[in-house]
């Protein structure tokens, strides 16, 4: 059952509710005092409610809520009839962001290492050229090898940018999402947590060859959650790959890791990364043997990979 539900409401065989909580009414848009009969009567005018109703497989649907907003109600049977939960459409969306932005707090740490650190090295450089500028007879001789270093610096500087931008808010101007790459630039990103915990963090990320036809922001929050929920559930001194690569008509990111303590603050990212997958024609598998957890994402692959 999807986790993010907002009502609920029992109800027996025929379909008659049994017992609701208010928000299962408020979203449907019942009258609390006379809800007997009111999903059949609701059904006459609905056919995929008329299906949700009558079992015959299906476990999902929309229908129009309060207001006439969409809700989706999916069913969950239970030994005297079905326990029935609404929640909005967009709610695995919502979730997605969540995901996103717990990724982004990570994120945000190791960014702000990775640019302080090429920042201070600019401020030393700087410091020993205005010394020697002004001291020195050849001025362009002797400040040539710091210039070189800020250079360097300012280069590193704009590559972490480069990086953080295009994992944040990817872009797919040839019409598809360039997988290697992206994967490539979300673990490097995670790449000064790595070295504080001691991760041994290893990417093999083709650039430009493994390619998916699916929606490049989709794409990009689930990756950035997948490589985050790896990298909290990886111990201290454990070991981390990434790769990806192109099988058959996927695209494919697979990931494996020391087994460590999962985090319950991101028991939910299976439930949401699978629904988010599915969604885009793909899928998310993963197991553990012995003492090392495997991660398989498969998306359609780009016709022109």
């Amino acid at each position: 059952m999807h986790t993010f539900t907002s009502g609920a409401a029992f109800i027996d065989r025929s379909g008659e509710i049994v017992a609701a909580d208010p928000g299962f009414v408020t979203d449907l848009g019942l009258r609390p005092d006379d809800l007997s009969g009111a999903l059949r009567a609701r059904a006459e005018t609905s056919a995929e409610l008329r299906a949700l109703l009558s079992s015959d497989g299906r476990t999902i649907a929309q229908i129009p809520g309060a207001g006439g907003e969409p809700v989706e109600l999916e069913r969950v049977p239970a030994g005297a009839g079905a326990l029935l939960v609404t929640r909005s459409p967009r709610s695995a969306e919502w979730l997605e962001h969540a995901i996103r932005s717990q990724g982004l707090t990570r994120l945000a740490a190791g960014l702000a290492h990775d640019i302080k650190n090429p920042l201070n090295a600019m401020a030393l450089q700087l410091a020993l050229l205005t010394d020697k500028l002004s001291t020195a007879g050849d001025a362009t001789a002797a400040s040539a090898s710091h210039l070189g270093a800020l250079r360097e610096q300012i280069g590193r500087v704009n590559e972490v940018v480069r990086r953080f931008l295009d994992v944040t808010d990817p872009s797919a101007p040839l019409g598809y999402t360039d997988l290697g790459a992206l994967l490539a630039d979300t673990a490097s990103l995670f790449g000064h947590d790595a070295r504080r915990r001691r991760i041994e963090l290893i990417v093999e990320a083709p650039r430009g060859t493994v390619r998916t036809r699916c929606d490049p922001a989709r794409v990009g929050r689930i990756v950035l959650g997948l490589v985050a929920q790896a990298m909290t559930e990886t111990p201290e001194g454990g070991r981390l790959s990434v790769r990806a690569e192109t099988l058959g008509e996927h695209a494919t990111v697979r990931i494996e890791h020391v087994a460590g303590d999962p985090d319950p603050e991101t028991g939910y990212y299976s439930e949401v990364i699978a629904a988010a997958v599915e969604s885009l024609g793909g899928e998310v598998t993963g197991g553990r043997t012995g003492g090392t957890v495997h991660v398989i994402l498969r998306l359609p692959r780009n016709e022109r990979s």
